[in-house]
């Protein structure tokens, strides 16, 4: 049986040979070491005797769960008791030997047990440190704790999101956890990049709260121009219209137009030639002045064919346009097959078969899931279960 480094090299994968000591939890720090894990880096998951949360997140699938699969594939565990001196001497012996070291406690805790950036750094120049917090290291939160929910309510994404009429809604996908993870790893890449020039490792930090602040970019620009307070759109947009979902004879569409030109198309392609010319709708600025007028006479159109058919028709016909369809559809999505956007998962003993790979591919290639999410300790596994 080959190495994870060996298969790593095998593939090309632009970070073999490089070692990540993750000892993050829960979702956004561990997504953050499955995406250098996929790049081929060797990812030695750090865990408590109790074992990373993210385990029990249900649906659960033994001592794995949904949420456990998908961000902690390709990386091997280790139980780590950083209260043990033995335990304590073991993790330093392998920060000597890793290239990055993620985590994501609070300062207080990272302070506790002498696991900040300047202790570990002292001795070791050349590592990357990568923290990833709930609101920062510094200021009046930087010991709070907060989840991808809590963070979406304070940063304002939850207030923009839902229907106009409706209540403020989390979104349906964990944006600021995944989102998190990502700036954390491109942090860390750049870290690497600036190693290669100066020898020098670096201390590189986000957090559930920037990345939040960063997302709503937009609505903090509109504010100060318009003077307005930020208002919800539903599936629309403050900016576009039309933009949005539309039912159709049978099925729901979503129709994305940016610019004039567009909207001509889609008018030329729904048969409504007269809606182009129409004073109520030249502009984008007039069709969102009237885009409620709008949204009546593009649904009466729509109402002839099917959600499939007008994706097809006004897609090939050059206007952003698309089918609403499940997540699980992507199992037999004809495009999400063509670019192998789910790649096989290697472990016989669970019902997941196929995963979303990284959304990356080199010189044509994706990288695999080389290694499914690490099990438990065995004498761990059966501690818990007794």
């Amino acid at each position: 049986m080959t190495s994870t480094y060996e298969d790593a090299i095998a593939l090309g994968l632009p970070l073999a040979g490089i070692r990540v000591l993750d000892a993050t939890s829960n979702i956004a720090g561990p997504f953050s070491g499955a995406i250098l894990a996929d790049l081929g880096a060797e990812v030695i998951k750090i865990e408590t005797p109790e074992g990373d949360p993210t385990r029990a997140m249900a649906p659960i699938d033994g001592d794995r769960s949904a949420y456990f699969h998908v961000v902690n594939r390709n990386k091997t565990s280790q139980s780590i008791d950083l209260k043990s001196p033995i335990d304590r001497a073991t993790l330093e012996k392998m920060l000597d030997e890793c290239d990055i070291f993620l985590t994501n406690f609070l300062q207080a805790r990272l302070e506790a047990l002498n696991l900040t950036a300047e202790a570990l750094m002292k001795t070791r120049p050349t590592l990357i440190f990568g923290n990833l917090s709930s609101y920062g290291g510094v200021g009046p939160n930087a010991d709070t704790p907060g989840y991808d929910a809590t963070i979406q309510a304070r940063t304002g994404i939850m207030h923009i999101t839902g229907e106009s009429d409706g209540p403020p809604v989390r979104t349906g996908v964990s944006v600021l956890d995944i989102g998190s993870g990502m700036w954390l790893a491109i942090g860390v890449l750049a870290a690497l990049v600036k190693r290669n020039a100066t020898g020098l490792g670096s201390v590189v930090e986000t957090s559930l709260f920037e990345t939040g602040a960063l997302f709503v970019s937009y609505h903090v620009s509109a504010q100060q121009i318009h003077g307005k307070s930020s208002v919800r759109s539903g599936s629309g947009h403050p900016t576009f219209a039309p933009y949005g979902l539309f039912p159709t004879q049978e099925g729901t569409l979503c129709i994305g137009v940016g610019n004039d030109n567009i909207y001509a198309k889609l008018c030329r392609l729904l048969g409504r030639e007269d809606l182009i010319a129409d004073p109520r709708f030249l502009t984008n600025s007039d069709r969102v002045a009237n885009n409620h007028v709008l949204v009546g006479e593009i649904e009466e159109a729509l109402a002839v064919d099917t959600a499939v058919n007008w994706a097809r028709i006004l897609g090939t016909g050059g206007v952003p346009a698309d089918r609403l369809a499940l997540p699980e559809d992507l199992h037999s999505d004809v495009q999400a097959s063509a670019i192998q956007a789910l790649l096989p998962y290697p472990d016989s003993t669970t019902p997941v078969v196929r995963l979303p790979g990284l959304p990356l591919r080199f010189d044509g290639v994706r990288p695999p899931i080389r290694k499914p999410a690490p099990h438990l300790e065995p004498h761990l596994k059966n501690r818990i279960e007794k």
